[in-house]
């Protein structure tokens, strides 16, 4: 029954979670919709494509001559 309820509370937090773990800009938000309206399953579901569609794309720093050039 306990690990019942554990796999109900990683399902319900799996958007944030998933936010979380790709480091994406956007998890504090999806943390706060998954927490207010994550109990909806509209509110779940915009939490977890807001989570998936998160631009987590690297950045390249490059030093040139002692200067920080982002790209």
């Amino acid at each position: 029954m306990m690990s019942f309820i554990l796999f109900l509370i990683a399902m319900y937090w799996l958007p944030t979670l998933i936010a979380i773990v790709r480091q994406a800009p956007s998890a504090l938000g999806v943390a706060t919709l998954n927490f207010f309206l994550g109990w909806t399953v509209v509110g779940w579901l915009l939490a977890l494509v807001w989570a998936l569609a998160a631009n987590t794309s690297p950045h390249v720093i490059v030093i040139e001559n002692g200067r920080v050039v982002r790209s």
